[in-house]
């Protein structure tokens, strides 16, 4: 409810109050419907009583439209009756109370409208901010039904998908829980497991495009992913960038045909600028150092060995001859010039375009960033840690989450059960040793779910320090990145009695 606007409307109804108890009490009331001072009097009167009205829904409801339209009544009202003064509304001083009643709910109707803006803007702000789950959400349906789908529909699928990735990275560059969220999805992506594997396990400083004419440049070092689509691998690429875990350098920029978009079989040409043909042939001037004689190179050669032309001298060493230049023959029309036509010719849809009507490709070289390479290395050894324990027959959840006495939900690396057995495992890696500081983050969980076996894996090991805390407070740990190792002491606290 507007308090300003419902002022304006008590003053309203006590304006009137007053004036028509101060006119009944004269005792100058008189009935008389055919008097056209009565007949006016009742007018303004129901003007009022629908000004009133308006006012007080405009002001109960928040509709500036109504607050502003019984406003205007009221000062129009007072100007009326001022302008022709009757008995009933005699009084000067309610005119100026009608003229601030009526100011006071059109002030008041602005300010609705700066609250309803102000709502609209944080119902668009809480949307945006529930947006990217929901695009969330529609990216994982269009790739589920992408798998599914024929070649026609998969096309248009992956317009969209593209496009909410797009809109997904943008928005992520402002949120870094966002990004960290697309991140750990990624880690999920088969594809990205191989491509990061290549970095951690491979020992590959640098992925580079191995580019040859007649093939789309391809990664050599990806060769080994078997059947997977190049375009995936490039996707795949593609959203690591954007997700920070690998870092791109401009390897090449390679001419792409304007008609079919492709960067193989694209083809030179120097062309004749007389008849416009690409039998065109470079014939290299060179000058003998003693005569001053200039001659096509391969003039100079016969039958008899390097002789000169001119002067008939034969030539015992290349240094005689000095190159001064080029000039082009057209093989069609003879034509001979030093300044050919340039194009490029497209084999794979015989089309031919200038340079200015080309487009440029980039072609990139990647590496892993450093910044992520211990998360990352986690991350594929989580995975692939509770890919194996559930193909055992343990139910594990990556993350999982366990109740504490607290009553506080604890988010772990990986919670494994069997049965009525339970465990919570903390995976924590650094550059050398896991410090006790990473490790007392831990602790403060595991002390909350004494039910529980706890379990730390630290990659590669621990501090002295924390080793103690652990072996202290009875704190299972293991210190390696070997995945069958860590699986094999899992399960031998899952199955132990």
């Amino acid at each position: 409810m507007r308090q300003i606007g419902m002022a304006g409307i008590m003053i309203l109804v006590t304006s009137i109050i007053v004036s028509g108890a101060s006119y009944l009490r004269g005792g100058n009331f008189e009935w008389a419907p055919g008097n056209t001072g009565f007949i006016y009097s009742a007018v303004l009167t129901l003007g009022f009583f629908v000004s009133i009205g308006a006012g007080v829904f405009g002001a109960i409801k928040e509709i500036n439209e109504f607050l502003i339209g019984a406003g205007t009544s009221c000062i129009v009202l007072a100007i009326v009756n001022k302008l022709f003064a009757n008995v009933l509304y005699s009084w000067s001083f309610l005119d100026t109370l009608w003229l601030l009643a009526g100011v006071l709910m059109i002030i008041d109707s602005v300010q609705v409208k700066r609250v309803k803006e102000a709502r609209k803007l944080q119902e668009l702000l809480k949307a945006e901010k529930a947006e990217p789950e929901h695009l969330l959400e529609k990216l994982d349906k269009l790739e589920s039904e992408n798998l599914k789908a024929q070649s026609d529909i998969m096309f248009i699928h992956e317009r969209q998908i593209q496009e909410i990735k797009k809109q997904l990275w943008s928005d992520a560059k402002q949120k870094p829980e966002l990004r960290k969220l697309l991140r750990m999805r990624l880690y999920n992506s088969p594809v990205v497991q191989e491509i990061i594997r290549r970095f951690i396990y491979q020992f590959v400083d640098v992925i580079e495009p191995k580019i040859e004419s007649n093939e789309t440049p391809t990664y050599s070092a990806l060769s080994t992913l078997g059947d997977a689509d190049p375009k995936k691998v490039q996707s795949a690429l593609n959203d690591l960038v954007e997700s920070g875990i690998l870092q791109k350098d401009l390897y090449e920029k390679m001419i792409a045909c304007p008609q079919c978009h492709r960067t193989s079989n694209i083809f030179a040409r120097v062309k004749c600028p007389k008849c416009d043909s690409f039998k065109v042939n470079i014939n290299r001037l060179m000058q003998h150092a003693d005569c001053g004689a200039i001659y096509r190179n391969e003039e100079y050669y016969g039958p008899s060995g390097a002789i000169c032309p001119k002067c008939g001298t034969k030539l015992s060493e290349e240094s005689q001859l000095k190159n001064v230049g080029v000039v082009f023959e057209c093989e069609s029309c003879k034509s001979i010039f030093s300044d050919p036509n340039r194009a490029f010719y497209c084999r794979n849809c015989a089309s031919e375009f200038q340079l200015k009507n080309s487009e440029l490709t980039d072609i990139y070289s990647y590496r892993l960033s450093q910044d992520v390479k211990s998360e990352a290395k986690e991350t594929l050894t989580v995975l692939e840690v509770a890919d194996k324990i559930g193909k055992l027959g343990f139910t594990v959840s990556a993350p999982g989450t366990m109740t504490g006495r607290s009553g506080v939900n604890h988010e772990f690396t990986l919670t494994c059960s069997k049965k009525d057995k339970q465990m919570a495992i903390d995976f924590a890696s650094a550059a050398e040793k896991v410090s006790t500081k990473t490790v007392l983050s831990s602790y403060a969980k595991f002390m909350d779910v004494p039910s529980a076996t706890k379990m730390i894996v630290a990659i590669p090991t621990l501090e002295q320090q924390a080793k103690d805390l652990l072996n202290t407070n009875h704190i299972e740990h293991i210190e390696t990145e070997d995945t069958n190792a860590i699986v094999e002491k899992i399960k031998g606290f899952l199955w132990s009695s």
